[in-house]
């Protein structure tokens, strides 16, 4: 199987899509604050000029009608004449105190006197007020008393700035600002998808490459290649992977093979002896031997079917219970007294304790150990179980023999399935391979750990180092009993 093929996955927004979403988002954002910024800055100093104006205008009448307070027709000079030749940029109406019209400029009937903003005396005056007729012509508003004679209401001024010619501007600036934002947004767009393809180009690549990797070449490295900076937790998480992958190809390819060995040794000579039994006939005695070894490789066949799917599930059942240790392990040495008095191999039991665990899973687990002692201790040998408690609680069961032991180039590989080193083949061939690997597999249900520490010639030892039942209680829900 190729790992090449292609996986459907769920839709979703491509970064790019995403990033130059961001992009545009920040730049309309920017553009928006500068044009609004300088779109305020425009209408703030017109409206400065205007009312600059204004109040330069009503400066001009109050000082007039402070000079001439008895001549009304001297202000006709500041007021603009009716000229249709020449648009007139500003209206004024001067009133008396008791609100009677003394001159008023053309077209200023249109604005009442409610519309301008209350009337202020002395030097200092007021922003004008914007108003919007309603033939759509735009003027800016203001009023002021003159003072004469001592009084500082003796004449009410009103002048009407006309500010058409500002609004089309700020209306024309309006325009060209979102024509800019537009134009600005459809490049930066452009720019964005550009940039961002450039930028996301080494992750392409690095996708071409592991696309190309198998699982023939799993020993390729990703981090091999040049990439930048921030792809580099990914090439080593990549590499990571593929090592890992690496690993367990070539564990399931020795699996596989010593699977396949294993079991073809009992179908051989489950086939074998049957057809030395049909090769002619026999008496009853033969066929009963050869049957009675056929069911041993049933037996055998059976056992490593068994071992496999306890490996392949190792959790079903697993109802941890405080036992004593050293009790059970007694039952377990006087178990296998028969077989070691056979070889005269002594079995020994040292300390004690309690302990946290399914006990049909201890016994196979202290079980294996001592049959591997047996099998690779030497006739008049010593076998002996340790039993330690530890801080924390913590129980560690050693099992130590004076066999054999093993390489120390092949303890690396003693706990993989099926591993059986040449010299164990060679001492004990019904093997399969299968005990310390279910060993460890019960140790890590568990939550404790096993280790071997051996020296060819001198023994070997394997300690089982179990949890404290506090810490047991939380991990499998142990229940004492």
């Amino acid at each position: 199987m190729s790992l090449t093929k292609p996986i459907k996955t769920a839709s979703s927004i491509a970064i790019t899509t995403r990033l130059v979403l961001f992009y545009l988002i920040s730049i309309l954002f920017i553009m928006f604050c500068t044009n609004w910024f300088q779109f305020k800055a425009l209408s703030e100093d017109l409206e400065f000029e205007d009312n600059d104006f204004l109040t330069e205008r009503m400066t001009r009448l109050r000082a007039v009608i402070a000079r001439n307070p008895d001549t009304p027709f001297a202000l006709k000079d500041q007021i603009p004449a009716n000229d249709s030749d020449r648009h007139i940029r500003y209206l004024v109406r001067v009133q008396d105190a008791r609100g009677r019209t003394i001159l008023e400029s053309p077209g200023m009937s249109g604005l009442p006197v409610a519309l301008f903003p209350p009337a202020v005396t002395g030097d200092q005056l007021g922003r004008g007020a914007k108003y919007r007729g309603a033939g759509g012509e735009h003027y800016l508003l203001n009023s002021a008393w003159a003072e004469a004679f001592g009084d500082p209401h003796f004449r009410l001024v009103q002048i009407a700035l006309d500010v058409e010619d500002e609004h089309a501007l700020m209306v024309k600036y309006q325009l060209k600002m979102g024509a800019s934002v537009l134009i600005g947004l459809l490049m930066a767009a452009v720019l964005g998808i550009v940039i961002t393809r450039k930028g996301l180009q080494p992750l392409q690549e690095m996708a071409a490459t592991v696309a190309q990797i198998s699982e023939t070449d799993l020993h390729q490295r990703i981090r091999m290649g040049v990439w930048p900076k921030e792809l580099d937790q990914l090439t080593l998480a990549l590499d990571g992977m593929l090592g890992r992958l690496e690993d367990s190809f070539a564990r399931l390819s020795e699996f596989s093979a010593n699977l396949a060995h294993e079991l073809r040794t009992p179908i051989n000579n489950l086939r074998g002896e049957a057809e030395v039994a049909l090769s002619r006939p026999r008496s009853n005695d033969e066929y009963r031997h050869i049957i009675e070894s056929s069911i041993e490789e049933c037996e055998r066949l059976s056992r490593m079917v068994g071992d496999i799917l306890f490996l392949a599930r190792p959790e079903q059942g697993f109802v941890p219970h405080l036992i004593d240790a050293r009790a059970e392990t007694e039952t377990l040495a006087e178990y296998y007294r028969t077989l070691a008095d056979e070889q005269q191999i002594t079995i020994a039991i040292q300390g004690g304790g309690t302990v946290s665990v399914d006990p049909p899973l201890f016994q196979r687990a202290v079980g294996n150990l001592i049959s591997n002692a047996l099998h690779y201790t030497p006739t008049a040998g010593r076998i002996t179980v340790t039993l330690t408690e530890t801080r924390g609680g913590r129980i560690d069961l050693s099992v130590e023999d004076n066999g054999m032991g093993v390489d120390a180039s092949e303890l690396p590989r003693v706990f993989d399935r099926f591993y059986r080193s040449p010299q164990a083949r060679l001492r004990h061939n019904q093997g399969s391979g299968l005990g310390l690997a279910i060993v460890r597999s019960i140790m890590t249900l568990h939550g404790g750990t096993v280790t071997i520490a051996s020296e060819t010639g001198r023994g070997t030892v394997a300690t089982l180092s179990f949890p404290g039942p506090q810490l047991a209680a939380r991990q499998g829900g142990a229940a004492p009993v």
